[in-house]
């Protein structure tokens, strides 16, 4: 009686491993640790610091409203100011325009100063009693007294002024504006604001 053949065993094939590829995959791995890494880090070790909320021009007065406080990163390479130190902005005055959305970095404000023979006044005025368009800080003006029906005699006539900060909008349309203005005619201004008897001219443009 015939025997039957035995099956062969099949020969175990051996995978062949690439050094090359393996190399590779373990650098990846270790990169996307380090990345990791990177991300994880900066979210936590972040800084409060203080963010434009509008375009401030040179020579206006820093307000808390001007800023709002956003997390950067602790590694990036800015000279941004710390939330902490709000205390020495604030009543400052802007020396560069500085644009809406960016941080503020040290250097770009300094103490406030008011011209010598100059006094501050505000004034508030409807519309169609200042220009049109938008008037930055430094903007050279005239105030022009109004004619007052009930009163006798000539006109005040015109005060030089220069425009302190940009006009401050009131619900009802009208504008507030802070000007500088000769200390002798200050009061004759504050008078002639407060009964409406001023509007303004423009002479030329911020220096």
């Amino acid at each position: 009686m015939a025997t039957p053949d035995t099956p062969h065993a099949r020969p175990l094939m051996r995978l062949r491993r690439s050094p090359a590829w393996l190399a590779l995959g373990i650098v990846a791995v270790c990169l996307g640790g380090l990345v990791s890494a990177f991300v994880y880090l900066n979210a936590v070790d972040s800084t409060p610091v203080l963010r434009v909320n509008r375009t401030i021009y040179r020579g206006e007065i820093l307000a808390a409203a001007d800023f709002a406080v956003v997390q950067v990163g602790s590694g990036l390479d800015v000279r941004a100011v710390a939330d902490s130190r709000i205390g020495e902005v604030l009543g400052k005055a802007a020396i560069t325009d500085i644009p809406a959305g960016g941080l503020l970095v040290d250097g770009s404000w300094a103490e406030a100063s008011q011209p010598v023979g100059m006094a501050r006044v505000g004034v508030r005025l409807a519309q169609g009693r200042f220009p049109a368009g938008d008037l930055r800080p430094g903007t050279p003006l005239s105030v022009v007294a109004l004619a007052d029906s009930g009163a006798e005699g000539a006109l005040p006539g015109t005060v030089a002024a220069t425009l302190v900060a940009a006009p401050v909008a009131q619900p009802d349309g009208s504008l507030v504006f802070d000007l500088f203005v000769p200390s002798d005619q200050a009061e004759t201004v504050a008078r002639l604001a407060a009964g409406e008897r001023v509007s303004l001219i423009q002479q030329g443009s911020p220096r």
